[in-house]
């Protein structure tokens, strides 16, 4: 097996080397590559600058500058492949209809790849909605750099046409493989991303060798890690990061390469016996051939060896790290938000307000729904502090909320009394609708 020392060297330090991100527009025509063309001079006609780089019989790459931002795709287009079978890849909503997949399988595959070099959830979206004004009439996308995950058309026309951002859970997959115990049941998991390598870092994975009560916060564990390592621009590895609260503490997490971090499965290890990748080459450690887990090299194809690091729960009291989510663990859990996923959701939750809007007046008076915002109420100069208020009035310009959390630091606002409340400080807003939850990122699921 390939050593990949570097790899996780340039990731700690922020210069790992970003993949191409990967798309397939799949459309209900058959297209040739004069209709290609065609397409792009519609969008350069729309006042974007498209700039042809070069083209052969098969592909086109183009630069796209809108807004002095330039962009490189390279785009191709092709007939689906005989053993596809696009209603069995993974779906990230389940708003595509089924009868959708065999138009599909008569129509064109439109391939748009491009490398992101900035900030990477700005590039997907600008890959995105190039992507929608090239193939408007698309079926459904697959992103190939995750796992071919399906995309829903449903996803992009409201992302695009409501400039609502990506999260940074819609740039991987995470694959969740267990083993049966008693009684059919769950006894052990593997839990590991596709799709993070497009963004400088490796891929993150869970091991967890006991049973589980439930899959509550896992995948926010997975995004709070990921979204630190990209707000800083590197990853940590084999050094403690704090990423969230618990009842029992501070939540804090290692990330080791998984061809070490296997030796540590089912043990308590202490950070002064963890390898310093600096100086050390990384490789597969001794493991206990008693002790057998999911994840491990037997279930590990060539595939499942590219660079990722392996999560772990790290006790500061002890100094020893461990699995996380011990059997039947069952706490509050509380991840925090880096700053820029915090304006990203602010963001979104401004640009969505409008829907929420409506379905409030609509709705308000039905027992079934419940309207909560959270706003960023000014104190002390610039501090903001981010609380939640049940909605009693929408009308512009005025919002009465009724006030649902104890403040902290804001001494003259008590919980269970009504505030006029400022748009501007609006940071975010759901709706509880019967077992229903809607948010800005899944609002599109329930509008139609």
């Amino acid at each position: 097996m390939e050593v990949q020392t570097n790899s996780y060297r340039n990731a700690k330090e922020g210069t790992l080397e970003r993949t191409f991100s990967d798309l397939i527009a799949v459309v209900p025509e058959v297209l040739t590559l004069d209709h290609l063309k065609e397409r792009i001079s519609a969008i350069a006609e729309n006042g974007i600058e498209v700039k042809v780089i070069n083209e052969d019989e098969t592909s086109i790459l183009i630069e796209l500058n809108e807004n002095d931002v330039v962009t490189p795709f390279e785009i191709n287009i092709q007939l689906p492949h005989e053993d596809v079978h696009y209603e069995q890849y993974y779906r990230q909503d389940q708003t595509t209809p089924e009868e959708v997949f065999h138009q599909a399988y008569n129509g064109s595959e439109i391939f748009v790849r491009t490398l992101f070099t900035d900030d990477v959830l700005s590039n997907f979206y600008y890959q995105l909605e190039f992507l929608w004004r090239l193939a408007p009439d698309m079926l459904f996308t697959l992103d190939l750099s995750a796992s071919t995950k399906l995309i829903s058309r449903s996803y992009i026309k409201y992302h695009i046409e409501n400039h609502i951002l990506p999260e940074i859970q819609d740039l991987y997959v995470i694959h969740s493989i267990y083993e049966g115990g008693e009684q059919d049941e769950p006894s052990q998991y593997w839990f590991h991303t596709h799709g993070l390598s497009r963004a400088g870092i490796t891929e993150v994975e869970l091991i967890i060798p006991n049973r589980l009560a439930s899959y509550y916060g896992i995948p926010d564990l997975f995004s709070t890690f990921v979204n630190n390592a990209i707000e800083n621009g590197k990853l940590s590895i084999n050094e403690p990061v704090t990423v969230g609260q618990s009842n029992s503490g501070y939540i804090q997490v290692i990330a080791v390469p998984w061809e070490e971090g296997l030796a540590y499965i089912g043990k308590k290890t202490y950070l002064f016996d963890l390898n310093d990748i600096e100086d050390d080459e990384v490789h597969l450690q001794p493991i206990d051939s008693g002790y057998t887990f999911i994840g491990g090299m037997n279930d590990r194809d060539e595939y499942h060896q590219e660079p990722s690091c392996l999560l772990f729960e790290y006790k500061e009291e002890e100094g020893y790290m461990e699995c996380f989510f011990k059997e039947f663990e069952d706490q509050e859990l509380m991840y925090y938000k880096t700053t820029s996923e915090t304006a990203r959701i602010s963001f979104n939750a401004k640009h969505s307000f409008g829907y929420f809007d409506n379905i409030f007046n609509l709705e308000k008076e039905n027992e079934n729904f419940r309207f909560l915002a959270k706003f960023g109420i000014p104190y002390d100069g610039e501090e903001r502090e981010h609380m939640w208020f049940d909605m009693q009035t929408i009308a512009e310009p005025t919002i009465i909320g009724l006030l649902i959390n104890q403040p902290y630091y804001i001494d003259y606002m008590q919980e269970g009394n009504h505030y006029e409340l400022n748009y501007e400080d609006l940071t975010d807003w759901v709706i509880y609708a019967g077992e229903d939850v809607i948010t800005p990122s899944n609002l599109y699921q329930f509008i139609g």
